[in-house]
C-alpha cells in the first residue's frame, strides 16, 4: 500500500472480524493495534492513529520486548504467548490468522479449534473463531466463543461488543444491552460501541436515544460510515425526509467513493430528483 499526500493509507473491502495493525522496526518500539470491523450491515471504515515511539539507546533497551503507548493494553503480543501457552496452541493460532489473512475461514476455524483443544482458555484463539463463525452467520457458536473470549478476558471492551453484536444478530435484544452496557462501561468513548447502542435502540424503538448514540459514533470516529447510514435509516423510518437528504448528501461529500456511495445516491434521487443527488465535487 502507498500513503496518499497526506500520509494516509487503508486496506479495503475487508470482510468482519477482528484486524491487527503490526509494525516492527529496529529504530522504533513494537506497535500492535486491533481494529475491530463488526458483522452488520452497513460497511465500516475503522481509523487507527498510529504513533510512533523511538527506542532508547541500546545499551538502555530492555531486552523484553514491552507494548507500545498506543498499543490496546489488553492485546497480547504473540512473542508472549510462548510464555502463557503450549508452543503447539501458538503454532495453531498462528497458522489461523495466516488462514484468515488469505480468507480460508474454514482452515482458519479448524486451526483455532486445534489451538484451543491444546489451551482452552486462549483467549484470543476464542475470539478469533467467533469472529470467524459471526462471518458465516453461524451466531449461535459466534457467540459461545464471545462467552468464552470474555469469561478469559474481562477487562478488553471488543469482546462484550463483539458478543452484543452476536446477540443483536440473534435477534436476542436484553442480552444484546447486558454484554454492550458491559463494554461501553469498560470503554464509553467507543464508536463501535455507540454504534451498537444506537442499532440496538432503533431496534427497541428508542428513537431520540438512538439518534444520541449515533451522533456520538460519529464524533468519536468521524471517518466510520456505519453510523453515517445508520442516522440515514433512523431519519427514514421517522419520516424525517429532510434531515435524511442533509445526511446523505454529507455522507457523499465525505466519503465520494465509497462502495456504499452509490447506494447513497440513489436513496438521495428517490428523495429529491436525480438532479440534485449528483455527489459533490
Amino acid at each position: 500500500m502507498y500513503t496518499d499526500s497526506q500520509g494516509i493509507y487503508g486496506f479495503h473491502n475487508l470482510s468482519p472480524n477482528p484486524y491487527y495493525i503490526v509494525i516492527e522496526d529496529d529504530h522504533y518500539q513494537p506497535v500492535r493495534m486491533v481494529a475491530e470491523i463488526a458483522a452488520l450491515q452497513l460497511a465500516p471504515v475503522i481509523f487507527v492513529d498510529i504513533i510512533l515511539v523511538a527506542k532508547p539507546d541500546a545499551s538502555n533497551e530492555e531486552k523484553v520486548p514491552g507494548k507500545s503507548a498506543g498499543a490496546n493494553p489488553n492485546i497480547t503480543d504473540v512473542r508472549e504467548y510462548t510464555a502463557k501457552f503450549p508452543k503447539p496452541a501458538v503454532k495453531e493460532y498462528e497458522k489461523g490468522t495466516k488462514a484468515d489473512e488469505a480468507g480460508k475461514k474454514d482452515d482458519a476455524i479448524r486451526h483455532y479449534q486445534k489451538a484451543i483443544e491444546i489451551a482452552p482458555d486462549f483467549y484470543e484463539a476464542h475470539n478469533n473463531l467467533g469472529s470467524d463463525y459471526l462471518s458465516k452467520a453461524d451466531f449461535a457458536d459466534a457467540r459461545k466463543e464471545f462467552e468464552l473470549a470474555i469469561a478469559e478476558n474481562q477487562s478488553d471492551a471488543a469482546g462484550y461488543f463483539n458478543l452484543s453484536n452476536a446477540c443483536i444478530l440473534m435477534n436476542n435484544l436484553p442480552d444484546a444491552q447486558k454484554y454492550l452496557d458491559e463494554g461501553i462501561r469498560r470503554e464509553p468513548e467507543s464508536a463501535i460501541g455507540q454504534f451498537l447502542l444506537g442499532s440496538l435502540d432503533m431496534k427497541i424503538g428508542k428513537l431520540p436515544e438512538a439518534e444520541s448514540a449515533l451522533r456520538q459514533s460519529i464524533k468519536f470516529n468521524p471517518v466510520m460510515v456505519q453510523p453515517r447510514l445508520q442516522l440515514v435509516n433512523l431519519f427514514l423510518q421517522q419520516g424525517k425526509n429532510t434531515e435524511a437528504i442533509q445526511q446523505l448528501h454529507d455522507f457523499l461529500t465525505t466519503f465520494p467513493d465509497n462502495s456504499f456511495s452509490p447506494q447513497a445516491r440513489k436513496v438521495l434521487e428517490k428523495l429529491e430528483g436525480p438532479t440534485q443527488a449528483k455527489s459533490p465535487k
